[in-house]
């Protein structure tokens, strides 16, 4: 017996249908789950140049042959589209109990596509799926919509992913929010399901999952989770959550301040691990996770789980915000309007900028944070300035300089000056300003490699981003720091066959080519495959970077010996005898050649 179903349920919102397809047992060897089926999926189904917000986008839901098994970290739900905020093929992961709720409903993957005529929500178990009736639902936050659904359901147990009033309202970084507490956040993948009239799905499962042995399966795991300390009580994501990094941010010199102007902040200190710590009255775990890195906090009557670092470099320190109860207050505004708050603070950070310099005044300087909640709430009701994001907001005004984004997405809270090589990693991420396709900062910044040059990270990205998009695509959370070999061996006694590692990073090769594939047909190339001009122009002052040039003739080189050891041309399109190396699918190629 195997981990996966092999089932993918189709849902038509338009005509209010559904059917279940078989996936190919080639597909799970080939693309492994979540992030790498959900592509394939996408590349098949739709054309890139499909509009984003339009019914023949779809939403993609995979789980990964883990999810649902005694593997910790492993239950993470993806989803995929076209974002509306880039117009790139768009994935993100969410943890929490969503994703092996599918498993146990008794799929793989799900597709949604079309729209519904009126506001609906979408209810799935082993026996049923219903478009529900969800206009009561219209307008309400993520926090009471899954309270109602709850109520109208009459079931507790039910794993429910919503949107909030910026979904609705078609905000191209509208959020995901699952089981209220999680966050599925970047592209703008809440806006999809806003324009097919989506406000949440709601899933209940029972069924079981089940491996080939499961004695092996529990002896390897728990031999396994010790190896990699991940049940260990000492594990620093365990203690503090990812507000660790903001001291290891401040200290190498890169974390975002005052919207990338500066890469230190001088009251860090009051929004670091430690000024978190003290206000922490309980720890959360996602299903069957041995670390527990969710946090749940209180500063007076601000209350939320989280925040996580991003949401601090970007709504803290980058918009110059110190203020730990305020902090928390934009974290839960943006959690129930439905909103990214890495892209939400890169939008204020923008209008800060911009007032603060002349370029236009929008009546709010760094620091002013309660003027920003106020923008918040009119973001997510499509009132105010900043709707469409940074890029479309400081172009609009004739300064596109003060747009910290990469694709038209803002980016996240690692400065590339103090790290080069994540320089590298943003411009060639899939879905724009990401830091999850690679992390050479662990390696540069608080590592022993030299951050302030690009000599070998070309090699050094590629292989770091296969090795993760084959991690995710098999659902294992980044707070594990997973080798291909172990993730190869879980996978062995999850599913079956034989993983060693070198295949694994070959599937993450496959994977992240086809992604690629995706954005050359959708009409991306070398010129989007940059940073904002302030990263060559402008010097930081302060930290190990202070000083130090990031030359855009350095970084010109770097990416073109990145394209190179990808067997990519010059203008960044995968090249076919490359992708027939890779073994993926002639049908696949075929298509992408048409578009050469």
């Amino acid at each position: 017996m195997r981990s996966c179903w092999g089932k993918m349920l189709v849902i038509d919102l338009s005509n209010s249908t559904h059917m279940v397809r078989e996936i190919p047992e080639s597909w799970i060897e080939q693309y492994l789950g979540q992030k790498g089926l959900g592509a394939r999926i996408l590349l098949e189904d739709i054309e890139p140049d499909a509009d984003p917000l339009g019914p023949e986008n779809e939403l993609v839901f995979t789980t990964a042959v883990m999810a649902g098994t005694i593997v910790s970290c492993s239950a993470k739900l993806a989803i995929s589209c076209k974002s509306p905020l880039t117009g790139t093929i768009s994935d993100g992961s969410v943890g929490g109990h969503a994703g092996a709720e599918l498993k146990y409903a008794g799929y793989d993957a799900l597709v949604i596509r079309g729209k519904a005529q009126s506001l609906s929500y979408v209810y799935i178990d082993p026996e049923r799926v219903e478009i529900r009736d969800a206009l009561f639902l219209k307008g309400e936050g993520t926090f009471n919509t899954d309270k109602k659904i709850r109520e109208d359901l009459s079931d507790r147990d039910t794993k429910i992913l919503a949107i909030g009033p910026a979904g609705e309202n078609l905000i191209p970084f509208a959020c995901v929010s699952s089981e209220r507490y999680r966050q599925l956040g970047r592209g703008g993948i809440g806006a999809v399901f806003g324009s097919k009239n989506l406000k949440a799905l709601a899933i209940r499962g029972w069924l079981d999952v089940t491996v080939p042995d499961v004695e092996e399966c529990m002896k390897v795991a728990a031999e396994i989770h010790r190896q990699d300390g991940v049940t260990a009580e000492d594990n620093e994501i365990y203690e503090y959550g990812t507000p660790i990094l903001v001291d290891m941010a401040q200290e190498s010199g890169l974390l975002p301040t005052n919207n990338f102007q500066a890469g230190t902040f001088k009251e860090y200190e009051r929004i670091n691990g430690d000024a978190f710590k003290d206000i922490r009255k309980n720890k959360k775990a996602c299903f069957s996770c041995g670390i527990a890195c969710g946090n749940y906090v209180e500063d007076g009557n601000a209350r939320v789980e989280g925040p996580e670092f991003e949401t601090i470099a970007l709504c803290g320190s980058s918009i110059g915000n110190g203020d730990r109860a305020k902090l928390i207050k934009i974290n839960a505004l943006c959690d129930d309007l439905g909103l990214d708050t890495i892209s939400t603070g890169g939008v204020i950070a923008c209008m800060m900028e911009m007032t603060g310099k002349g370029a236009h005044d929008f009546g709010i300087r760094f620091g002013e944070v309660d003027k920003a909640l106020d923008i918040i709430r009119d973001i997510a009701g499509k009132k105010g300035p900043g709707a469409l994001g940074a890029k479309a907001l400081a172009e609009a005004h004739g300064h596109p300089e003060y747009a910290m984004h990469i694709k038209g997405m803002e980016l996240p809270g690692y400065d590339p000056r103090g790290s080069w090589g994540m320089g590298l990693a943003y411009a060639t991420a899939p879905r724009g300003g990401c830091h999850m396709t690679a992390y050479p900062i662990a390696l540069e910044a608080w590592g022993d490699l030299d951050p302030f040059t690009f000599s070998g990270k070309a090699k050094l990205i590629a292989d770091m981003q296969d090795a993760q998009f084959a991690k995710f695509s098999m659902g294992v959370c980044d707070f594990w720091p997973i080798d291909s070999p172990t993730l190869g061996r879980l996978y062995e006694i999850t599913y079956g066959g034989s993983w060693p590692g070198k295949k694994v990073e070959t599937a993450g090769e496959r994977i992240f080519n086809i992604q690629r594939m995706f954005n050359i047909m959708a009409g991306f190339n070398r010129d989007q495959d940059t940073l904002p001009s302030r990263f060559f122009r402008e010097l930081l002052k302060e930290g190990p970077p202070k000083g130090i040039p990031m030359t855009e003739e350095a970084f010109q080189q770097a990416l073109s010996e990145y394209y190179e050891y990808r067997g990519w041309d010059s203008m960044g399109r995968p090249g076919i005898e490359r992708l027939k190396k890779l073994k993926v699918e002639p049908s696949l190629v075929d298509k992408y050649s048409g578009y050469l």
